[in-house]
């Protein structure tokens, strides 16, 4: 596990080879920003693909070509689904950690917060630095477990109904003329004010039971101050919420500040809820999409492993930003070893 507040930083010189994989159907990819790629990488180099997700023989593939770094855009889903492949290689034998190269980092698709807190810069710049030999900057950064992902950030609740709701208006609009709308903020709006909205009004709060299943659990008051903690097995909340989840990194796309103490404490990783209102929400949605929420509809813990049950059946669960379907229990622990992200050093 890392040790340090911040995410570990060391520099790196220019890599000899470098691989750039980019999801093709991501936000903001255009024949144009093509062409520009083109410019700066060699074909040889190049992987695109139209879903990341299914893009398993790819990953092998430049997997086994000895690249120093692979680079990848395309959302914050695109990038850790890389890191998870690049995990499931070492578990199973086929390169050793410290074989393994980093993942890095390319602004491109819609959220983008693991690129905002790497501070990659736009796509095109940072791959004429890495053409012109600009050397490397590596992060390494806490990641949270479920036994099924790794990643740094998740959660259930209302944040995922949106998610879930704009994967299905996605693919309804898929390669029709409003495809390019649909995949950013104004999919979002539409599935929101269609979607999440109304089913939130009507079904009202779910209610969930957070157990401490780590050594000692940290509760923080509205200023990040410890102001109380349980021990092992302890229930930390039992009640109603609209949103709760986990990150070992300050942001929830789009630059929303969600996570303002996840490095407050080694070893640890942020826990958050909201109990407040839908309309609460709706009436102040910029001051939201900011992370600007009413302290007292806050619940803030710093955990190391917590069981979360969903008590009154399903709720929608997301994984860095994808939409995950729906469960009523889950295990979150902080991984044993973290990702290695890098950027060209500007």
């Amino acid at each position: 596990m890392i040790s340090s507040h911040e995410a570990s930083l060391e520099v790196r010189a220019a890599p000899r080879r470098y691989a750039v994989l980019l999801n093709a159907r991501a936000k903001g990819w255009t024949g144009e920003v093509h062409e520009a790629v083109q410019r700066f990488v060699p074909n040889s180099d190049l992987f695109l693909t139209d879903d990341f997700r299914q893009a398993q023989t790819t990953v092998e593939r430049v997997l086994n070509a000895d690249y120093d770094v692979i680079f990848t855009g395309g959302g914050d889903g695109t990038v850790v689904y890389l890191i998870n492949a690049i995990e499931a290689a070492i578990q199973e034998g086929r390169i050793t950690r410290d074989e393994a190269p980093p993942v890095g980092v390319l602004r491109l698709g819609t959220g983008n917060a693991v690129a905002t807190y790497v501070d990659a810069g736009p796509i095109i710049e940072d791959l004429q630095l890495l053409h012109a030999g600009a050397p490397l900057k590596v992060r390494e950064i806490n990641l949270v477990d479920d036994g099924k992902h790794r990643f740094p950030f998740a959660g259930f609740g209302w944040d995922a109904d949106i998610l879930n709701d704009y994967d299905r208006f996605k693919a309804a609009v898929r390669d029709t003329a409003v495809e390019g709308f649909a995949t950013g903020l104004g999919g979002y709006a539409v599935a929101i004010a269609t979607r999440s909205i109304p089913r939130a009004l009507a079904r009202g709060s779910g209610r969930a039971r957070f157990t401490n299943l780590g050594p000692v659990a940290y509760r923080l008051d509205e200023r990040g101050q410890i102001v109380g903690e349980k021990k092992e097995g302890e229930v930390l909340y039992r009640g109603p919420i609209k949103i709760t989840s986990p990150a070992t990194i300050p942001y929830w796309g789009f630059k929303v500040r969600m996570f303002p103490y996840c490095n407050l404490k080694p070893g640890f990783f942020e826990l958050r809820y909201y109990t407040g209102s839908i309309a609460r929400v709706v009436s102040d949605l910029p001051a939201f999409w900011r992370g600007e929420m009413p302290p007292e509809t806050l619940g803030d813990w710093l955990v190391s492993a917590v069981q979360v049950d969903i008590e009154d059946g399903p709720m929608s669960y997301q994984v860095a930003g994808d939409a995950a379907g729906y469960r009523d229990q889950v295990v979150w622990r902080l991984a044993e070893h973290g990702a290695r992200l890098a950027t060209p050093l500007r």
